[in-house]
């Protein structure tokens, strides 16, 4: 890194403030494009891309930019006017403290300088919106002696009110799935990736010989058991990131509780009872034909009144499926239950 930095490195803070009404409307002569900026990354002190995080994670980090002079002169008294968002919300907006980068940028260079420090939390994006890049063409200019007011500049610069960077910053890969299912439910991935630049390619490793390249996938396994589920994510600037989390398909097996013989004038409940800890949602048959209005606890256990039907043997069925839209049957099982006629009492007098 060339030439003297006379930056002032500012310490952000991360509370919204009002935009300044008097520029970037400062007749700057913003139609010069011989300085531009070719880059924005946040780094650490000397410029390297900082290293993969944890996303939320909080850290110091340094807002570095990459300018780069075509003209065949020097650009003395380089400063940087913008608003600073952080993930969507406005920081600062800069224009009376707008700093000084650099006392002058050679001709026909490429040079990097640090902008702001600041606690960056990991993912979050970073973009200065509304920039103006403002140099002076007189000679020996210099950041000690140069003016930040619309009025008193005689400058030129890049930039309007519509120009806007999105920095570059570490991508983070993470995902989000439902609770473990059992082996005939169907998961949802859903994608946390954030950080780098977009858009993304996502490939995804389910660990059981299987992948996509979905955003936000949804996937059956077949056999119960442990798999190891890695999402790999690349960005635009073919960075790359990867994050991988264990889970637990269980048995979809289901068992009904509840007596199997009883009487006619009987009361019975039968309940449903699960080998894997989800949601679902339960419908009941007896002898094949759906049961209705004598359900309780949203399906799990159901009420019969034995006295509505004959006596003999009867098929109660159990059909377990998840809760999404459409429903998926899991699992399904049966119980036989014997109903006995009530018993009747005969009452005979001996003979003489």
């Amino acid at each position: 890194m060339e030439g003297k930095i006379c930056c002032l490195v500012i310490l952000v803070l991360l509370q919204p403030v009002a935009f300044s009404d008097n520029w970037p409307n400062c007749n700057f002569q913003c139609e010069a494009n011989d300085v531009t900026i070719s880059r924005l990354w946040l780094g650490d002190d000397a410029g390297n891309e900082l290293s993969a995080c944890t996303p939320g994670e909080g850290q110091k980090a340094n807002l570095w930019v990459e300018f780069h002079n075509d003209a065949k002169s020097p650009r003395y008294a380089v400063i940087l006017l913008a608003d600073l968002y952080m993930n969507g919300t406005l920081s600062r907006s800069i224009y009376d403290d707008g700093p000084c980068i650099t006392d002058s940028i050679p001709p026909r260079s490429v040079q990097s300088f640090p902008l702001y420090s600041l606690v960056w939390n990991c993912g979050d994006e970073v973009k200065l919106a509304r920039l103006i890049l403002s140099w002076e063409t007189a000679k020996e200019t210099s950041c000690g002696d140069v003016s930040r007011k619309c009025a008193n500049r005689n400058s030129q610069c890049y930039g309007d009110s519509g120009t806007g960077y999105l920095a570059e910053t570490p991508l983070a890969s993470s995902f989000f799935f439902d609770l473990p299912a059992c082996s005939a439910g169907s998961l949802n991935f859903s994608d946390r990736t954030r950080g780098g630049l977009k858009p993304y390619l996502h490939y995804w490793n389910f660990g059981d010989g299987t992948y996509s390249d979905e955003q936000n996938p949804s996937h059956s396994y077949a056999n119960p058991g442990s798999y190891t589920v890695t999402l790999s994510v690349t960005d635009r600037s073919q960075k790359k990131a990867s994050t991988s989390s264990n889970l637990a398909i269980l048995p979809c097996g289901c068992t009904i509780n509840g007596r199997s013989t009883t009487c006619m004038n009987k009361n019975e409940t039968y309940s449903a009872e699960m080998s894997d800890p989800m949601i679902h949602a339960y419908s009941w048959k007896l002898d094949g034909q759906e049961m209705r209005g004598a359900s309780q606890d949203e399906g799990k256990s159901i009420d019969i009144n034995w006295r509505d039907y004959a006596p003999g043997l009867h098929d109660l069925q159990l059909i377990v499926a998840t809760t999404n839209n459409p429903p998926q049957e899991i699992s399904r099982c049966s119980m036989t239950v014997n109903v006995l006629p009530i018993p009747e009492v005969t009452i005979t007098w001996p003979s003489d």
